[in-house]
């Protein structure tokens, strides 16, 4: 971790990007992404659990030759954890960086799950998997997940946060153009908080690729097939739809 910033300083940094990621979530995504949600048909997660259930099963059992080490930092191993950590609820997302339900889910409820745990109501442990590297030119789930890894190893938890934020913020679309390069993800990471030369090594060499393929064969091993996948206590929320979802999970954090 560079010591040419202070932890007031990070923190700061990240909390300006955390922001900045909330302004272009509500001008460029919310509009869409609500109507994608509400107006779109109900999003059916049925079939992206299919979807994500295949492609698990072809790449889940990968070995890159790189290590398995977790990132400093971690949470539960496969997660960045925000929020006091004794807070009276946890809730757990698992989501895919190019999953457009996760973009959608993103988009809806950030702003509210970020807000109830900086409230001390919830703690929040993001899982990043990679269930769509194959709906992608680039492996950007992979790319994304593991940047965000070295985001939390160099960095810490809040400028992840940060990261994944602007990441879904600005998610490019499934099967099309416009995925980040490595020098777009470093620029992100670095407008998070992080500094350049602390990340820069470990975004362009998948430092982070075995950890982020374990973590995908993981998701599975617990039962869950799709993303979003949305626990809260233990408890794996239900539905049809994304708006069912969305709505069990209001309920559940009273919000």
């Amino acid at each position: 971790m560079s010591k040419k910033k202070s932890a007031a300083s990070r923190s700061a940094a990240s909390r300006a990007a955390a922001e900045r990621a909330a302004a272009i979530r509500a001008e460029q995504t919310r509009r869409e992404r609500r109507r994608q949600l509400l107006i779109g048909g109900a999003v059916l997660l049925v079939g992206a659990l299919l979807v994500g259930l295949f492609v698990w099963w072809q790449s889940g059992t990968e070995d890159t030759g790189k290590p398995s080490t977790p990132p400093a930092g971690a949470s539960q191993t496969y997660a960045v954890g925000y929020g006091a950590e004794d807070a009276p609820m946890t809730v757990e997302v698992y989501s895919d960086f190019l999953c457009p339900v996760c973009g959608a889910f993103e988009a809806e409820m950030n702003d509210e799950l970020t807000a109830a745990a900086d409230a001390g109501d919830l703690r929040l442990e993001i899982f990043p998997v990679a269930i769509l590297d194959r709906s992608s030119e680039t492996q950007f789930p992979r790319r994304a997940a593991n940047a965000m890894a070295v985001v939390l190893d160099t960095t810490g938890a809040e400028e992840a946060k940060a990261f994944h934020d602007l990441l879904f913020a600005q998610q490019p679309t499934e099967g099309g153009a416009g995925e980040p390069t490595d020098d777009e993800l470093v620029a992100l990471a670095v407008e998070a908080g992080a500094e350049e030369s602390a990340v820069r090594p470990g975004i362009e060499d998948l430092q982070f690729e075995q950890w982020v393929v374990d973590a995908t064969a993981d998701f599975s091993d617990k039962g869950f097939t799709g993303t979003p996948t949305v626990v809260v206590d233990g408890e794996q929320l239900g539905g049809e739809t994304l708006a069912e979802v969305i709505a069990t999970l209001r309920d559940r954090i009273g919000s």
